[in-house]
């Protein structure tokens, strides 16, 4: 069998050895999904993008495959430097892999201030989404928390599992980012089991905001509301008490609980669901400034999910009217400017704003460039324009395809 690299192929293509190797027609796919011969035609042949994550999930879980497989993700460089971040990932998933047994840091462990400095560094980077610098000083710091854990006498050594906790979920951030799903659920694994050594009373509810991204993938929607509702019901006594950690977490599982129903297509429940992580904010007042377990419950984000609420419901309308009437502050972290300039992008071009969705496409990538590289819906989003591209911006959008690795 001659080999294929399935990031040379297009999307179409990948949709189409997957449906040939389960084993069905074009008909029947459209009937298992809900649509229309012509429809899976027009994919397969890429004149019909899949341009939003519950129908590539939809698709994938038809066809039996994980959506990586039809995304192809992760994308990797052709150069060291264009690899930076992912050429990480082999020695960050060692260190994972490796939590548990004795540490093989060599040399003297640094004091907790130190270590704590260090960890606030790697929380800067992960909300700055400077993704490549944050993987590559990962295992070091892995390594040295670990040892930390080991030979750090109480108090201290709570305080280093709390840590150890936060740079995990430093990590988990690169390796969803970069498009490495199976690891994603063990960093989540990994933050769990080290705020329960730090004695976190809400570890289990952040470690369900981060689980959920996995019941995504198989489009597990009842799944992981029913998993959310849970979280929150372990911390209702707290929230209703109006403990600020309680409040900011509960606020986190209730805009989760938004964008799942929304990828389920049930608007009523995520725009509730919007609503009740608003109030939570609203309580939070003042507080919201502190980032409580770095969720970012804050007004802002709230904005932010309000437009990521409309795009994965398809309402590109309401998206680019929600997305106008924001104005980001300048203390908003970088990684949540990407996602929102990348939604908005999206709405205005299902609007037909073709050179204004280009102009926050190219905000995106300037605020969290791996970010929106990696990102799969930025992938088509800038495939969309290069079909429909114009003469006023057609250099823009090639050289944007050129550092996307799509031309």
């Amino acid at each position: 069998m001659a080999y294929s690299d399935p990031a040379a192929e297009s999307v179409g293509t990948r949709v189409r050895r997957a449906r040939k190797r389960v084993g069905i027609t074009q008909n029947e796919l459209a009937r298992r999904i809900g649509r229309a011969q012509s429809w899976v035609s027009g994919v397969e042949n890429d004149s019909i993008p899949l341009d939003s994550i519950a129908l590539v999930n939809t698709l994938s879980r038809v066809l039996r495959v994980h959506p990586n497989e039809l995304t192809a993700r992760p994308y990797r460089g052709d150069t060291p430097a264009e690899d930076r971040g992912h050429s990480a990932i082999p020695e960050i998933r060692r260190h994972l892999e490796r939590y548990d047994l004795d540490p093989e840091w060599v040399g003297e462990v640094r004091a907790l201030p130190d270590l704590r400095a260090a960890t606030d560094h790697a929380r800067w980077l992960r909300g700055e989404a400077r993704y490549a610098e944050l993987a590559d000083a990962l295992p070091a710091l892995l390594s040295e928390l670990q040892a930390a854990t080991y030979l750090y006498p109480e108090p201290d050594r709570s305080s280093a599992f709390r840590l150890l906790a936060l740079t995990y979920l430093a990590a988990d951030s690169v390796v969803y980012t970069l498009g490495y799903a199976d690891l994603s659920l063990i960093t989540a694994s990994r933050v769990r089991w080290a705020w329960e050594r730090a004695g976190d009373p809400y570890n289990g509810a952040v470690f369900a905001y981060l689980r959920i991204r996995s019941l995504w993938a198989s489009t597990s929607w009842n799944d992981a509301l029913t998993l959310l509702d849970a979280a929150c019901a372990d911390i209702e006594g707290e929230y209703t008490a109006g403990h600020p950690e309680a409040l900011a977490v509960w606020g986190a599982l209730q805009l989760r609980a938004s964008i799942t129903a929304a990828r389920k297509n049930d608007a009523d429940e995520a725009w509730s669901r919007h609503r009740l992580a608003a109030e939570a904010v609203t309580r939070l007042g003042s507080r919201q400034r502190t980032d409580y377990y770095d969720l970012s419950t804050n007004q802002t984000n709230v904005d932010i999910h309000g437009v990521a609420v409309a795009v994965e419901l398809g309402d590109g309308p309401q998206a680019v009217q929600r997305g106008e009437a924001i104005q980001l502050p300048k203390s908003l972290k970088a990684s949540r400017a990407g996602h929102h300039h990348l939604d908005h992008a999206r709405g205005l071009l299902w609007c037909g704003k073709r050179e204004a969705a280009l102009a926050e496409l190219e905000r995106a990538e300037k605020v969290a460039p791996l970010l929106v590289r990696n990102h799969p819906m930025a992938q088509q989003a800038v495939r969309t324009l290069l079909d429909l591209e114009r003469y006023s911006y057609r250099e823009r959008i090639r050289r944007l395809g050129v550092r996307m690795h799509i031309l």
